[in-house]
């Protein structure tokens, strides 16, 4: 399971050391609130998905590790599903929203992990993706940190990301955020 490893053991730990900041951005990049289901993919203990519930028909948080799932499991109103990003066991346009959150430089293949989101993405849907800056020098330490301490991460920055949601045929639109030092794109699924 690659670095895996590392989440399963601070699972119990997670949401006391990493916060989600808010959702306003999220709300307004995702067009909240919808009937339709959200997938936080690579969403850990579900602290997005959790946040984002009630203004979302279902919540599910796909993941490759138990140990964030089973803190996911905990929380009411969300689904965890134990998933590679790169093989998501969904039906094709299954989510009418999809985010992936500080979470795309973990997974093992991006542009796969991109290319399946868009298919089990609704005409008409939306994924969006926010990441650290790699541009950022603070980004660039806790990259070569997660390098040192043996997980795969591979930060990639926001014009790679977005010719990958071009390339999965999602239109593409970017989104800065300076006083923060992460970047937001958003893939849009054309209705056919």
């Amino acid at each position: 399971m690659g670095s895996n490893w590392l989440f399963e053991w601070i699972a119990p730990f997670y949401n006391l050391a990493v916060r989600f900041l808010g959702t306003r951005q999220l709300q307004i990049y995702l067009d909240l609130p919808t009937q339709g289901r959200l997938l936080d993919l690579g969403g850990g203990t579900g602290r997005v998905a959790f946040a984002l519930r009630e203004m979302v028909g279902l919540a599910i948080v796909a993941d490759a590790a138990w140990g964030m799932l089973r803190v996911a499991r905990r929380r009411p109103n969300l689904l965890p599903v134990q998933a590679l990003a790169e093989r998501l066991p969904f039906a094709d346009a299954t989510f009418a929203r999809i985010v992936i959150v500080d979470a795309l430089h973990h997974f093992v293949d991006a542009r796969a992990a991109i290319q399946e989101a868009a298919r089990v993405l609704q005409p008409g849907g939306r994924l969006v993706i926010e990441e650290p800056d790699i541009h950022r020098w603070p980004v660039k330490g806790i990259a070569w940190l997660e390098q040192l301490i043996g997980l795969r991460s591979r930060f990639l920055n926001a014009q790679q990301i977005r010719e990958l949601i071009e390339e999965a045929s999602l239109r593409a639109q970017e989104y800065r955020d300076l006083s923060r030092f992460r970047v937001w794109l958003m893939g849009h699924k054309a209705i056919s």
